[in-house]
């Protein structure tokens, strides 16, 4: 599913306008996003928490070159689905 599909499912269950569907889903994903720029965890009951991890810096070799490099630290999202979720999908 990908984010024109996401919202017109949205505007087709709750009855919404295309445009307020679009507008309610871009403010959620808004929302997480500067939430998780603070560092801080996003913990949606029943579906899963997004958490920001620091990655420190690495050694690695470049592939064009095979020169050794040092990859810089960095940070991403990971995601942690509820066990509600889990049930789900196996289910």
């Amino acid at each position: 599913m990908n984010k024109k599909e996401l919202i017109n499912k949205v505007a087709d269950k709750e009855d919404l306008t295309k445009k307020e569907a679009e507008s309610l889903v871009d403010c959620v994903f808004e929302t997480i996003t500067e939430t998780l720029v603070e560092g801080d965890n996003v913990l949606i009951s029943s579906f899963g928490t997004f958490r920001v991890k620091d990655c420190p810096p690495r050694k690695g070799v470049s592939p064009k070159t095979g020169d050794y490099m040092t990859i810089p630290a960095s940070k991403k999202v990971s995601f942690k689905p509820s066990n509600k979720l889990k049930d789900a999908m196996n289910n």
